[in-house]
């Protein structure tokens, strides 16, 4: 009993200094969140046998007796190494490198993010007049060539156009098979305000169904708003 309290008493502080760590690191890079993650229970792990060196030599403390040095870096290790192979899989799956080096961007391959706004309850799409007929489509970014991630790419328009979100979504994307590829990393993304979105008009969802479409921009659109993620050839 006397073993299992001293455990929760490290957990405790062990997990407070995660939660400190994980919110000073800003990267929405998983792949780099991990790298960061790691190097920083690294440098508690030396701080942890610093200390148990000092108490070693400075007080003639037996470490080897005191369970609660191991109880502690182990719960920290624990935290960790849990988080650091939550980034991992997450960089796996959404494609996330260490480094956005723009040279191994392949020139064949175009980029583009496909965004869908949501305002109280309703839809932002953008309009465009084709042949005398009025033609819906979500919002369609190309990649600037400085950007590798599609996640920094998004965050960068945004601020940009000094669109105000509450939150956002990525859904999944999509790939046209071509000479050329091109992919959509198609996004839903909550407005804080109907602020610096002249430029699209405002759909309600039961209008949507039966606007004009392509039908690329049909299928993005509705994939998008199912809001299941998905990764699909066209």
């Amino acid at each position: 009993m006397e073993f299992v309290k001293v455990a929760a008493y490290a957990l405790v502080p062990m997990g407070i200094i995660f939660v400190i760590v994980n919110n000073i690191i800003p990267n929405n890079n998983h792949a780099k969140k991990a790298a960061l993650l790691g190097i920083v229970l690294a440098g508690f792990m030396l701080l942890f046998g610093g200390a148990m060196i000092f108490d070693r030599y400075r007080f003639g403390t037996d470490v080897f007796k005191h369970y609660q040095y191991y109880l502690a870096i182990g719960a920290l290790t624990l935290i960790f190494t849990s988080f650091i192979i939550f980034h991992i899989v997450m960089a796996v799956k959404q494609h996330h490198h260490l480094f956005s080096n723009t040279k191994r961007v392949n020139k064949d391959l175009s980029q583009y993010l496909y965004i869908v706004y949501r305002y109280g309850g309703m839809y932002y799409l953008k309009k465009e007049d084709k042949n005398g007929s009025d033609y819906y489509s979500g919002e369609c970014v190309s990649f600037d060539r400085s950007n590798y991630f599609y996640d920094d790419a998004f965050t960068k328009y945004i601020t940009k156009m000094h669109i105000n979100i509450k939150d956002y979504s990525y859904i999944g994307q999509a790939r046209l098979q071509s000479k050329k590829q091109t992919i959509f990393y198609c996004f839903l993304a909550e407005l804080a305000d109907e602020e610096n979105i002249d430029h699209l008009e405002r759909i309600s969802p039961y209008e949507i169904v039966s606007l004009n479409m392509v039908d690329l921009h049909k299928t993005l659109i509705m994939h998008i708003l199912v809001g299941e993620s998905f990764n699909i050839e066209l």
